[in-house]
C-alpha cells in the first residue's frame, strides 16, 4: 500500500475528529504481533505494558495467540488495575517501596493473582518481607542481574541492577534465605544495550554499534548462564528466566537459558525502531495534527506536535514525519509545543490549511501517556476508541 493510500485511509476515518489525536492501525498492529511471535521462536512472550499503556490493546494481544503470556508491568498499582480488568500473570518490572505500591502488591497476592515483584538488593526484599509479615502469603520475587558491558574505556548498557557478578548474586541469594516471607521464582537479565540500541542507518555509529553489540552479546549469554547455574547450585528453583526486548528478540530467543522473552515497542513500531538490523516492524501508531498556516509555498505550520520522547536529548527524540513522508522539520524550530512548521521540496497538491499531517513518536508508550484515547483504525473507519493510561493517574502518574 502506498503512503498516499494510507494517508487518505486515515484521513477518511478521522475526518470529523478534533486534532491533535493519536491512532493505531489495526492491520499493522496485528502484523507486528505476528512478527514478534516469529522472532521469539519457541518461547512465550511477556508483554511490556509500558510500551502500550492501553488495556484493550493488551487484552487484544493475549486473545490473538496463547504465546502472549503475561505482562511486565511498570508498577504494582498498574498490575492491580489490570487485574481488575480480568488480566493476570504479572511481573512488576521495577522495585518499589511506597506504601501504596506495597498495598497493591499485597492485594494482588491475597486475591490469588500470579504476581511477582522485582528485586536486586536486600533492601528490596526486606521491605517486601515486612509488608507480608503476619500474612499467610509469601512475596514471590524475581532477581534482576546486571548484564551491561563495562570495558573501562566504555560503559555499554544502562544503570539498573547493582548485581554485577556471581559473587554479588550469591551474597543476595544467601541473605534471602533468612526472610521467610520471600520466595525467589525468577531471574531477569535485560540486555538493554542490545534490545534498546539501534544499529542501522545512524551515520558513523552504524559501523561501530554492530561490533559493540556482538562483543557485548557474548558476555550477556555467559553471565546469564552462570547466574542461573549459581542459583541452582545453592538450591533455588526458578520458574522463569526472562530476557530480551524488541530489538534483541531474535538473539535472545536462541539463548537456551532463557524461558521467556519480553516485547513491547514492537507492536507500535515507533521511530527509534526503524534502525535495527535484525528485526523489522510496520509503523502502526502515531499522532495527527492540523495544518493551520502556510507561511511560504513550501512550509506548512501545524497546531501542536511537540511530543518529544524521554531520554538524553537529541534529534532522535523528535517525532518522525510519517505521512507524507517527504516532510521534514525546520532545524531551528523542530517540533514545537504550540506550533510545528514542516518543509516540503515539492508539496503534495492536496495539502492545504485544514488538512492533517501524521507523525510517529520516537518511543512507544509515551504516546499513550500524552493522549487519553487512541483511535483504532480498521481500513478507512474507526473501529473503536480505546482509553489509555493518560486518563488513569492512579495507575501511573
Amino acid at each position: 500500500m502506498s503512503w498516499e493510500e494510507t494517508y487518505f485511509r486515515f484521513t477518511t476515518a478521522l475526518r470529523d475528529k478534533p486534532r491533535p489525536l493519536a491512532l493505531v492501525d489495526k492491520q499493522a498492529f496485528e502484523e507486528n504481533a505476528r512478527r514478534v511471535l516469529s522472532y521469539a521462536g519457541r518461547l512465550p512472550v511477556r508483554i511490556a505494558t509500558k510500551s502500550l499503556r492501553c488495556t484493550p490493546l493488551l487484552r487484544h494481544l493475549i486473545e490473538l495467540d496463547t504465546r502472549f503470556n503475561g505482562f511486565l508491568c511498570m508498577s504494582a498499582r498498574e498490575a492491580l488495575y489490570l487485574a481488575r480488568q480480568g488480566l493476570d500473570n504479572f511481573v512488576i518490572g521495577y522495585p518499589f517501596f511506597q506504601p501504596a505500591e506495597q498495598e497493591a502488591f499485597r492485594t494482588l497476592v491475597k486475591e490469588g493473582k500470579n504476581a511477582v515483584a522485582m528485586i536486586d538488593c536486600v533492601e528490596h526484599a526486606e521491605a517486601l518481607h515486612y509488608a507480608f509479615r503476619g500474612s499467610a502469603h509469601r512475596a514471590r520475587v524475581c532477581i534482576e542481574i546486571d548484564v551491561s558491558s563495562d570495558w573501562g574505556w566504555l560503559y555499554f548498557g544502562v544503570r539498573r541492577s547493582p548485581l554485577h557478578s556471581e559473587e554479588a548474586l550469591l551474597t543476595l541469594a544467601q541473605a534471602l534465605r533468612r526472610l521467610d516471607r520471600i520466595e525467589v521464582v525468577g531471574l531477569m537479565a535485560y540486555e538493554a544495550q542490545i534490545a534498546g540500541v539501534g544499529d542501522k542507518d545512524i551515520g558513523w555509529k552504524s559501523f561501530l554499534l554492530p561490533f559493540l553489540k556482538r562483543k557485548s552479546w557474548k558476555e550477556v549469554q555467559e553471565r546469564r548462564q552462570r547466574a542461573v547455574e549459581s542459583l541452582h547450585s545453592v538450591g533455588f528453583t526458578l520458574e522463569f528466566v526472562n530476557g530480551g526486548g524488541t530489538g534483541s528478540l531474535l538473539a535472545t530467543s536462541q539463548d537456551p537459558t532463557v524461558t521467556e522473552v519480553t516485547a513491547g515497542s514492537a507492536f507500535f513500531a515507533p521511530a527509534l525502531f526503524d534502525h535495527y538490523q535484525e528485526v523489522t516492524f510496520v509503523p502502526a501508531a502515531g499522532f495527527s495534527v492540523e495544518i493551520v498556516r502556510r507561511p511560504t509555498p513550501n512550509i506548512f505550520t501545524c497546531h501542536g506536535g511537540g511530543y518529544i520522547a524521554s531520554g538524553a536529548a537529541g534529534p532522535d527524540k523528535l517525532p518522525r514525519p510519517w505521512l507524507p513522508p517527504t516532510m521534514r522539520f525546520l532545524p531551528h524550530e523542530g517540533a514545537g509545543e504550540i506550533q510545528t512548521p514542516v518543509f516540503f521540496d515539492d508539496p503534495p497538491p492536496f495539502l492545504r490549511i485544514g488538512e492533517p499531517l501524521y507523525f510517529r513518536h520516537a518511543k512507544a508508550g509515551e504516546l499513550s501517556q500524552r493522549f487519553p484515547s487512541l483511535y483504532l483504525i480498521n481500513g478507512d473507519r474507526i473501529e473503536a476508541t480505546l482509553p489509555t493510561y493518560a486518563s488513569l493517574p492512579e495507575v501511573w502518574a
